[in-house]
């Protein structure tokens, strides 16, 4: 028999006002199944919800147009020869031996791994808005930094810092504020639309390069439009309510019940609302986070959330999304020149996009094992096959690859987005949050 949950008041202490749980949860398998979206919850496909959604993925657009754009920037002749003049082609296998490009292609993963610790603290005690503000504001302002800068490195390195900064907030903050305003039966879906947001934004990026490419300052545009999925977290963070979570966790019960009805598009919302009260109230009763992440019944868990993330990064896919123009330079099927390795970039890129689009519909009917299972595999076989093309066509001294093989790298290269979108961009991020749903904030 399941053992009923205590019912006891809820004092908000900020407001004087006592919320008594409703009598239709009784039991911590209740919560669990209200929160799964088994106990059916009444809602409706509300504004809130779409702009949910909008936000979620521009949180995922922050990171996805910065690696699509800073490929095919530093691609652009009149951009290396500004700024990084002793870049040059050696050979097929080492187009751009430069340090400083590469410092200044890696600051920014950098600034974001390190700013993902403070966002995990500031989403879960001050909310979920004032992480989109941070984020879209460093966003805006690392976007300008870049397309202003001139003769030195320094307003470039501090644009790319300030956009680590906002892809630390954006991508920890948009995942979140997506599965707490969902309803809880879309969740699994709808979280999805990050990593469609991601890879969205890469492939706008890459189209966008092939028209600035032709500019002389065209580079200045392609960075600079980066302040577009910048200004539209930024003004969501302003102008939508905080998750009905967040003010749960802060006390403001009331307030919290106000966004959860507006949220839902009814006044029915009594079993969601319970669910989120008395689960916030077990949490608080559990010991330290951080201590209880390491105790020996939470290892699988905690593998699980560190495994997925770690082998979803060192598959390749940033490689592949983020440096595509500088893979295909040595790639002649699609043109000479710099544009058609921009092509091959969209095209390698769009099909990952239209992979993860139908991995939305599906994966709730498929199951994510299936899919991960099988995207893996033929990813792996990929991987090894482009391998052997790159060895056996590519000589030692070799610049660029026959037609034959440039066709085979393309074609190979695109199987290897199309696992991803199947398998570890959609479902990896998805996959460690659940492992760590009753933390969250560490989870992420």
């Amino acid at each position: 028999m399941e053992k009923p949950i205590e019912r006891r008041s809820v004092t908000a202490a900020q407001t004087g006002q006592e919320y008594v749980p409703s009598s239709k949860i009784r039991s911590a398998a209740d919560i669990e199944r209200a929160a799964a979206g088994v106990i059916d919850v009444d809602a409706k496909t509300t504004t809130y919800v779409v702009l949910a959604c909008i936000i979620a993925a521009s949180g995922g657009v922050l990171f996805g147009y910065d690696g699509g754009t800073t490929g095919g920037v530093e691609s652009m002749a009149q951009f290396s020869r500004w700024f990084f003049p002793q870049t040059g082609d050696s050979s097929f296998y080492c187009k751009y031996n430069n340090k400083s490009l590469q410092a200044y292609s890696a600051i920014m993963h950098f600034t974001g791994s390190l700013a993902s610790i403070p966002a995990s603290y500031f989403t879960q005690h001050w909310g979920r808005k004032g992480s989109m503000i941070i984020a879209g504001t460093s966003f805006c302002i690392g976007a300008v930094c870049q397309a202003s800068a001139k003769n030195t490195f320094a307003p470039l390195f501090l644009g790319r810092i300030f956009w680590g900064i906002g892809v630390g907030f954006g991508d920890h903050c948009a995942f979140i504020y997506t599965a707490e305003m969902a309803p809880p039966r879309w969740r699994g879906r709808l979280n999805t639309i990050v990593q469609l947001g991601t890879i969205g934004g890469i492939v706008v990026a890459n189209a966008i390069n092939i028209g600035t490419n032709k500019w002389i300052a065209g580079w200045r545009i392609s960075l600079g439009l980066a302040a577009v999925p910048g200004s539209i977290l930024l003004l969501g963070g302003l102008f939508l309510p905080e998750t009905p979570n967040s003010l749960v966790e802060r006390g403001y019960l009331s307030e919290a019940k106000n966004v959860l009805q507006k949220v839902r598009g009814t006044k029915d919302v009594d079993v969601e609302f319970d669910t989120i009260v008395l689960a916030n109230e077990a949490l608080k009763g559990m010991e330290n986070p951080w201590r209880a992440i390491f105790r020996r019944r939470n290892r699988p868990q905690l593998v699980l959330a560190i495994a997925m993330p770690f082998f979803q990064q060192w598959s390749g896919v940033n490689g592949v999304s983020f440096f595509a123009p500088q893979i295909f330079a040595g790639v002649n099927a699609l043109g000479s020149g710099n544009e058609g390795s921009l092509i091959a970039a969209v095209i390698v890129n769009g099909v990952q996009l239209i992979a993860t689009i139908i991995t939305v519909f599906i994966v709730d009917r498929v199951g994510r094992r299936t899919l991960l299972i099988s995207g893996s595999v033929l990813g792996f076989a990929a991987e090894i096959a482009v391998a052997i093309v790159f060895a056996v066509a590519a000589g030692k001294n070799a610049v660029n690859l026959p037609f034959g093989a440039s066709i085979a790298a393309i074609v190979l290269i695109g199987l290897y987005s199309i696992s991803f979108g199947f398998a570890w961009g959609p479902i990896g991020e998805t996959c460690s949050c659940a492992a760590l749903h009753d933390m969250h904030g560490l989870a992420m």
